[in-house]
């Protein structure tokens, strides 16, 4: 009797690119399933632009599919994807050398930008329309930060990633992690209290 394989829902994401390195065509279409919105949305808040952010998350996935094989299991398959999409993002801005501003209040740009609004909470149109204002100030602070503190907070305090995880994606140790993560609030702290007292830190936690 022949050995039936694993079914795939339960197959790690190494086995997966393993797999996809031998051919299988399915395997790899499940490992971009499981992670390419997440990848997608990483790469939107890093270059707040929808159809560049897709283009990224491809060549991401084109990048791991031309190294299936040959890549030695080590931690979690994402945190490698994560390292390759931050710094191919990270790559594209400095390249760019471009002051990216966030527009304020237009749906369609906030989703293209990867920062889309908040539920709204008060049952005050006034307090609606302030947080609002409260959030797009914030969007266009992260917009401002330098590249490699903005990565650090959008890993940390949006995509929910330990500082080991941090250190491991961008290769940097965790005291760089902890430092990059404070000069990031610092500096978006002081941003939020120049562009519109009143925002604090607890926003964008």
């Amino acid at each position: 009797m022949s050995e039936r394989r694993p079914q795939r829902e339960r197959v790690d994401d190494w086995r997966l690119l393993s797999l996809a390195g031998e051919g299988d065509e399915d395997a790899f279409r499940q490992l971009v399933e499981r992670h390419e919105n997440r990848l997608i949305r990483l790469c939107q808040r890093l270059l707040l632009d929808r159809e560049e952010a897709l283009d990224a998350a491809q060549e991401v996935f084109i990048k791991a599919y031309r190294k299936a094989g040959r890549l030695e299991p080590r931690g979690q398959l994402f945190t490698w994807l994560y390292r390759v999409a931050t710094n191919h993002c990270l790559n594209k801005l400095r390249r760019r050398r471009i002051v990216l501003f966030l527009p304020l209040g237009d749906p369609a740009d906030e989703e293209a930008s990867g920062w889309p609004e908040p539920a709204d909470r008060g049952p005050i149109p006034d307090q609606q329309l302030a947080s609002r204002e409260r959030w797009a100030a914030t969007r266009a602070a992260i917009g401002r930060l330098p590249d490699n503190q903005r990565a650090v907070l959008v890993l940390a305090k949006f995509e929910g990633l330990s500082y080991r995880e941090i250190a491991e994606t961008l290769g940097i140790s965790e005291g760089a992690v902890e430092s990059r993560l404070f000069r990031a609030m610092r500096n978006l702290a002081r941003a939020q209290e120049t562009d519109r007292p009143g925002v604090s830190q607890g926003e964008v936690q």
